[in-house]
């Protein structure tokens, strides 16, 4: 499975340079944060080689009436081009910017959203009605932009993080946008400020579908370790025997079993105990394959614990892999 962050970074530096993903899919050797340097300074350079057009644009801003510069942007104007433009006119003309921003729909505000400059996105914030800010996310919840979302959960305060909690129903749709946040730290953060029984449901939406199921063991496995405990065991406690057997079959098929064990680690003997008496571990291959994605992403140490608080048929058959001498 291709790094759900690393992943993110390519769609991001894809929409900067206006190409498709694919033809960025050999910088997937890269790890996040050199995507995330490469992409930023391309940016940077890109929105820097624009800046006097952007302010000659500014200048005039002054001249048209708000009501006007709305109707003709969403009319006439590509949302590459306003997006591009909004960050040098939305910080040279706060006010203004303000005014304008409010008279937009927020399926145009979506559109524009992949293409603002991001040094600009925490500067434009607090000057965007807090409604129309909610409007545009949910409107990209709806179209499942969650790279693109998750844009403005990286540079958003933390006012602005609580909004979208209160405004945003979706909790499939957050758990989705929050896996993508690409450091630790900031996930951290983000967790933190949203209430707990709201941290819980997003958690527990992580069993509703395959790509969900995925997001939620990446944001978890990045979790510091008491969070990931707490968390992990919200998630698995909601799971009856035919949607934990799911789950196993699901990572193991996809190749997050790193990120299942980074869960599992931080859980309790009791509930290590239940995984492990799972009949979906007696399906035929399952644990050989279970092994070796872990053995091949270096996670002997986290297996090996698992499976000593396991117990079970599980547990003593995937010793007895562990055993084996290594082809």
């Amino acid at each position: 499975m291709t790094d759900l962050v690393t992943r993110a970074q390519i769609i991001m530096l894809a929409e900067t340079v206006d190409v498709e993903p694919e033809r960025l899919a050999g910088l997937e050797r890269l790890d996040v944060a050199r995507l995330r340097a490469l992409r930023e300074r391309i940016s940077d350079v890109l929105f820097d080689e624009h800046a006097q057009t952007f302010a000659r644009v500014s200048k005039l801003a002054p001249l048209v009436p708000n009501a006007l510069v709305a109707k003709l942007s969403e009319a006439l104007v590509p949302p590459l081009v306003a997006g591009r433009a909004a960050g040098a006119l939305g910080t040279a003309h706060p006010g203004r910017a303000a005014g304008v921003l409010a008279l937009l729909s927020a399926r145009y505000m979506a559109d524009c959203a992949p293409y603002l400059d991001p040094r600009t996105i925490s500067a434009l914030a607090p000057v965007i009605p807090v409604p129309l800010l909610v409007g545009a996310a949910n409107e990209l919840m709806v179209r499942r932009a969650y790279v693109t979302a998750s844009r403005f959960l990286n540079y958003a305060g933390p006012e602005l993080i609580q909004d979208f909690e209160r405004g945003i129903p979706d909790d499939v749709g957050l758990l989705m946008t929050a896996a993508l946040t690409d450091t630790p730290r900031r996930l951290a953060v983000i967790v933190r400020l949203l209430p707990r029984q709201r941290v819980e449901s997003i958690v527990r939406s992580a069993a509703t579908g395959e790509e969900p199921l995925l997001a939620g063991l990446s944001l978890l496995s990045r979790l510091d370790d008491g969070p990931r405990s707490e968390l992990g065991e919200t998630f698995f406690a909601a799971l009856d025997d035919e949607r934990l057997g799911w789950v196993l079959r699901t990572a193991t098929r996809h190749g997050a079993v790193p990120e299942l064990l980074g869960v599992a680690s931080r859980l309790s003997e009791p509930t290590l105990r239940l995984i492990g008496g799972s009949p979906a571990l007696a399906d035929d291959g399952m644990l050989e394959d279970l092994v070796e994605q872990a053995l091949a992403r270096g996670r002997r140490a986290e297996l090996e614990s698992v499976v000593a608080a396991m117990g079970g048929p599980a547990a003593r058959r995937a010793a007895e892999l562990l055993a084996e001498p290594a082809a």
